[in-house]
């Protein structure tokens, strides 16, 4: 129940996606039928006391309607609680018969789109939800799923996070001097490339070759399997040839190169001539990875 709703004022945007984005659930539906969904309290909260009906009221006849077969999550307001965050929001459902939830992952968005929380919820325990409804609930984002990105007091969205291929993601410097030629070359390869398993950072080597110089340059592609994007500042590389054999060993400093979640991302590495190793490397096969020690 939510005790801290005192206005009927609703603070946060609105997400939907179709159930079978959700579900995975193949749906017919007329292509422009749309729906309004009918207000309704779970259960578990019991009596709802007749000032909090009201605002809820006032709120649920200001939503929009809905196509048919939608899933929407519409905010309403948040409290700060003891460093946790209670998110009351709208589940709005316009499909046309019961629907039941198991772990979903809700992402919390300033204003600017920014994540500001991330949690997996196990609704089990809702049970069926009944078809066509606006149901109000509270989700709370406990210290330790908030982010460093700072909350808006409004136009804030709670959204469901949903698995994304893993697909390439350029630097803007590589988008705008690779042919477009060499960007589907790269698409295709990374999308034929068994994905990284999740929550795993990995390189893999593309290009590797001795200039006169003695320098070794070599393009990587950095694989995130996070959920998460990291950014990459001080990276030690060692590079071992087809014999097994480290034969060159490098460190890094890079320009805050961020790898955004599920994606891969190309980038070019010079090992100068002095932290050569081995002079008659095998760069027949090759590997680049990051040392433990």
């Amino acid at each position: 129940m939510l005790s801290f709703l005192k206005k009927a004022k609703k603070k946060g945007k609105d997400t939907t996606v179709s159930s079978n984005q959700l579900f995975g659930q193949e749906e017919t539906t007329s292509q422009n039928k749309t729906v309004k969904p009918v207000l309704y309290f779970h259960p578990s909260w019991g009596d709802v006391a007749q000032e909090q009906k009201y605002i809820y009221q006032f709120l649920h006849k200001e939503l929009p309607r809905l196509q048919e077969y939608q899933i929407s999550l519409s905010g309403i307001e948040i409290e700060k609680r003891d460093g946790a965050y209670d998110v009351a929001a709208f589940i709005r459902s316009s499909v046309p018969k019961p629907i039941s939830f198991e772990e979903v992952t809700l992402l919390l968005l300033n204003k600017d789109k920014k994540l500001c929380a991330r949690k997996t919820f196990n609704l089990s325990a809702l049970g069926d939800i009944p078809e066509n409804v606006n149901m109000p609930f509270v989700f709370t984002f406990e210290q330790e799923t908030i982010m460093e990105a700072e909350l808006s007091q409004s136009d804030w969205e709670l959204a469901f996070e949903l698995e994304s291929k893993h697909q390439l993601d350029l630097d803007p410097s590589w988008e705008t001097q690779l042919p477009e030629a060499s960007k589907e070359a790269l698409r295709n390869f990374v999308d034929n490339l068994t994905p990284p398993n999740e929550g795993e950072i990995n390189f893999l080597g593309l290009q590797a070759a001795l200039k006169e110089n003695g320098d070794l340059h070599t393009t990587l592609l950095i694989r995130n399997g996070c959920k998460d994007n990291i950014q990459l500042e001080q990276l030690p590389l060692h590079i071992e040839d087809a014999s097994g054999e480290v034969v060159v060993k490098g460190a890094f400093t890079l320009p805050n190169l961020e790898i955004k979640a599920n994606t891969t991302k190309p980038w070019s590495f010079v090992f100068p001539a002095s932290s050569i190793l081995k002079q008659n490397m095998d760069l027949s096969s090759w590997k680049a990875f990051v040392p433990q020690d």
